[in-house]
């Protein structure tokens, strides 16, 4: 009787456990960084909104905000913990940076000032956007401090 009640205690305890460990799982929250599936590979973004548990409105980390999105909340694969590889572009993406290219002012490798928070830092042009909107570099600082910018923001050196 006695091994009867212990296991039927245990078995409680048990399921009591799983039960509240799976209430734990933290939601998530304006300004996280993610793992979502776009165009079938998993890219870091941060989440800009949350529309109710299933709608989550992400930007992904290094591209321009014309591809931030709604996504549901199965496309998120995890919270993105420490330094993420970014796979290449989608071909969307290199379709209109592709194109962009064709007519923009600046191209790849260019050196230029660009202006940020008030000051213009040297840096150089490592991507094309899309219309006259570039990824550049910021020389002498890390790839954390990349950024998106349009020719309002640059200068010729």
């Amino acid at each position: 009787m006695l091994f009867a009640r212990a296991s039927l205690f245990i078995s409680i305890v048990v399921v009591a456990s799983a039960l509240s460990l799976a209430g734990c799982k933290r939601r998530y929250e304006v300004g996280d960084k993610v793992l979502v599936e776009w165009e079938k590979n998993v890219y870091p973004a941060v989440i800009l909104e949350t529309n109710g548990p299933t709608k989550i409105k992400v930007h992904y980390e290094g591209y321009d905000p014309v591809w931030d999105e709604v996504v549901p909340r199965d496309r998120i694969r995890g919270f993105a913990e420490g330094s993420v590889t970014r796979p290449e572009p989608p071909p969307k993406v290199r379709a209109k940076a592709l194109q962009a290219a064709q007519t923009n002012v600046y191209k790849i490798g260019d050196k230029v000032r660009v202006e940020w928070h008030g000051t213009m830092y040297p840096a150089v042009i490592v991507g094309i956007v899309g219309q006259e909107r570039y990824r550049i570099h910021f020389e002498g600082y890390g790839d954390e401090w990349d950024d998106t910018v349009g020719l309002n923001r640059i200068q010729q050196r």
